[in-house]
């Protein structure tokens, strides 16, 4: 999927908050690889940090973070800095996914997340 530009306009932002380095870094390849603008978080204030900063069109969040939960963000963004959301999990079930929806999550992922999982939602979202 490489080179399968989402948008041809101005490019989106997306922030990636995930403190295992190998996910977030490859979740980060495959945004920029899509023509788009990737914001990597280590933790929640991190991605707290970078929303502060300015424009951001989606966050992707792991639920399990040292700092904060996924869920404790999420709470944080529809206060401050309402912006879409995925959360992304290793132990996503259907209680969890029940969760995610309820704290406005457009969708809780499986880890680890397949490349065309992402690849699906950003072009719905951004095409």
């Amino acid at each position: 999927m490489a080179n399968a530009h989402v948008s041809r306009m101005t490019p989106r932002t997306i922030v990636v908050a995930d403190d295992e380095p190998l996910l977030r870094e490859s979740l980060c390849d495959l945004i920029t690889d899509l023509g788009l603008i990737a914001r990597p978080a280590t933790n929640g204030q991190g991605a707290i940090d970078l929303l502060a900063l300015g424009r951001c069109d989606l966050l992707l969040s792991d639920v399990d973070m040292p700092d904060m939960s996924g869920f404790a963000l999420l709470t944080w963004i529809h206060a401050h800095h309402p912006v879409p959301a995925v959360l992304m999990s290793a132990r996503a079930d259907g209680r969890l996914d029940a969760e995610a929806q309820r704290a406005g999550a457009l969708a809780l992922w499986p880890k680890p997340v397949e490349a065309g999982t992402i690849t699906r939602l950003l072009h719905k979202l951004f095409d």
